[in-house]
């Protein structure tokens, strides 16, 4: 029997799945065979039955991974059966599920009622769209009112505009060609939790605070960091406290001399003291700042079309613009051809904290700074000799870099993997071992690990305090920029690591602890574009730990760790 046709038996609930690994494992084949066949017919229709196996699979495991991969392969059948009865099933199907997921019937309406809206900018049949409005129907007890209503309108309202886009224009550029022909997207948007107002669509997405969090009084713009390159940008702003915002599109106009933009509004927010234009260079020209009756206007003045993602993060409070000549990232790079592993060619290491950020310090006056550059040092040069991967190091030198602008750096050199090299420390000094850490939204809270994350967080301006209540804010973040399917590979990465590690050091130090793989919330990893880990090479608080930290060979045996680990996952492991 085929891979196909074993799917298909297995998405009917009367017959038993098979090993959870064995499913996802056939899910995955299912929707590998969907990307080769492209925006099909055949395509959408193997995109389909992936979905709906996934969807089983989540019914039986509540895993947030499969939940995610569901609703990618919902949306890419959605797109790629176009506006057709099929087409609508697929985003009824996603809508759907997105509400069973929530467990909340509201959920259920609004993503209804944009499926509706996105359908009808794509031309949907009649007989389609009342099929979505007699479902819709039957949740009007959930619709929401007044600002809620207004918000939701607001929202489908943006979410059909960039459907009518037939040409690239700004921030929704065509897919890239070459892309394994995998089918785009559907503009419905990722399914919401219960915090954070998202809109738009994978080439576009705003993720702004809940009402609720929004200061009552007015706010400050406090200062603009910026990082460009030709690939792309980040900008980050920061406000004195949590303010609303909403998004928009200028497309270029050659006759009037101006530019393709994105705007901001931020509301009630002034930008007293801070620079009203701002140079930047490469993707993105230049930032601008006006006043606005209601509050601060930032304008991107863009030189290209540009795919963005724009998100806010708490304590203290920053909005930030992500913009990118690479598409979302939804499937694995297709391997090399001839070859089974994967497609590997790029490789950001991030040496932790620098400059006047030294990081822990151990009991000796060991850096935790001077540690992790010299690994990663070690690291870069083994990485181009024996895999011919190009690298970047995030800081080549003692000096300070802003957590946002490390993962802007990798984002920017278009990296297919992130280490970000640390050293961990404990306030009682007696932890000792290797620990690796993923980023995942649907981790359950863990007081020890808020702290771990609270001290490398820490040096982002943070007033953040260990145990405080922003890692269930930062929690639904991650859930609206659809990380799921991004912690999948980045848990597998830091499994590997681990494991490499540990096969690392072991021989030689044959008592080295292991503190296993965990998730965090770690501000450095949000935002990555590619699967990223966050390595804490042993505790530098521990006299015996330190010690061996600064020696030569224990440094190297991390590089040769790191080095292993990123040759398997190539290799396809």
């Amino acid at each position: 029997m085929s891979d196909v046709a074993r799917a298909d038996r297995l998405c009917s609930a009367d017959t038993p799945l098979p090993t959870r690994a064995e499913t996802v494992a056939l899910a995955d084949a299912v929707a590998v065979l969907s990307a080769k066949a492209g925006a099909t017919p055949e395509g959408a229709k193997l995109a389909l039955t992936a979905a709906n196996l996934r969807a089983r699979l989540w019914r039986a495991d509540r895993a947030v991974a499969d939940a995610h991969e569901a609703h990618e392969l919902y949306a890419a059948a959605a797109n790629a059966f176009g506006p057709t009865v099929e087409g609508c099933d697929a985003a009824l199907r996603d809508a759907l599920f997105a509400g069973e997921v929530a467990g909340d019937a509201a959920v259920t309406y609004r993503q209804l009622f944009i499926a509706e809206r996105v359908l009808t900018a794509r031309g949907a049949p009649e007989a389609c769209l009342d099929r979505v409005r007699t479902v819709r129907a039957a949740t009007g007890a959930f619709r929401p009112e007044g600002d809620r209503l207004a918000l939701l309108e607001k929202d489908a309202a943006a979410a059909a505009a960039s459907a009518k886009i037939a040409a690239p224009g700004v921030g929704a550029p065509a897919a890239p060609s070459g892309a394994a022909g995998a089918p785009t997207p559907s503009n419905v948007p990722t399914p919401a939790v219960a915090g954070p107002n998202v809109a738009g669509d994978r080439q576009s997405l705003v993720v702004s605070p809940p009402d609720s969090a929004v200061a009552k009084g007015p706010a400050k713009l406090t200062s603009i960091e910026r990082f460009g390159t030709e690939e792309g940008a980040r900008v980050v702003l920061y406000a004195s406290a949590p303010i609303a915002f909403d998004v928009g599109v200028l497309g270029s106009d050659e006759k009037a001399g101006k530019d393709a933009r994105i705007y901001l509004d931020m509301k009630n927010t002034t930008a007293k003291g801070v620079s009203k234009e701002v140079e930047v260079g490469g993707a993105l020209k230049r930032i601008r700042l006006g006043v606005q009756k209601t509050g601060t206007r930032v304008v991107f003045d863009l030189k290209g079309p540009l795919y963005r993602r724009i998100f806010y993060l708490p304590d203290p409070f920053r909005i930030v613009v992500d913009l990118s000549t690479r598409a979302p990232q939804s499937e694995e790079k297709p391997a090399v051809a001839g070859s089974s592993g994967r497609d590997i060619r790029r490789v950001a290491l991030d040496p932790g904290h620098g400059g006047n950020d030294t990081g822990a310090t151990g009991p000796t006056g060991l850096k935790e700074k001077d540690v992790t550059l010299d690994i990663a040092h070690r690291l870069a040069p083994i990485l181009a000799r024996e895999l011919k991967v190009e690298t970047l190091l995030t800081r080549d030198t003692d000096a300070y870099v802003a957590l946002d602008l490390r993962t802007a750096r990798a984002n920017a050199f278009h990296a297919d993997l992130f280490v970000s090299i640390h050293c961990n420390a404990s306030e009682t000094g007696t932890a000792r071992g290797v620990q690796t850490f993923y980023l995942d939204a649907s981790r359950e809270r863990d007081s020890t690990l808020d702290k771990i994350a609270a001290r490398e967080n820490s040096t982002q301006k943070s007033k953040q305090e260990p145990g405080s209540s922003d890692s269930a804010e930062l929690s639904a973040i991650l859930t609206n920029l659809n990380v799921g399917q991004m912690a999948a590979r980045s848990r597998h990465f830091a499994d590997l690591l681990h494991r490499s590690a540990l096969a690392s050091l072991t021989p030689r130090y044959p008592d080295i602890k292991d503190q296993g793989v965990k998730s965090a919330g770690f501000f450095v990893l949000v935002g990555a574009d590619m699967p990223a880990v966050l390595f804490e090479t042993s505790f530098i608080s521990n006299p015996d730990d330190e010690g061996r930290l600064a020696t030569a060979d224990y440094r190297q045996k991390m590089a040769d760790a790191v080095f292993n680990a990123i040759k398997a996952y190539k290799e396809g492991k």
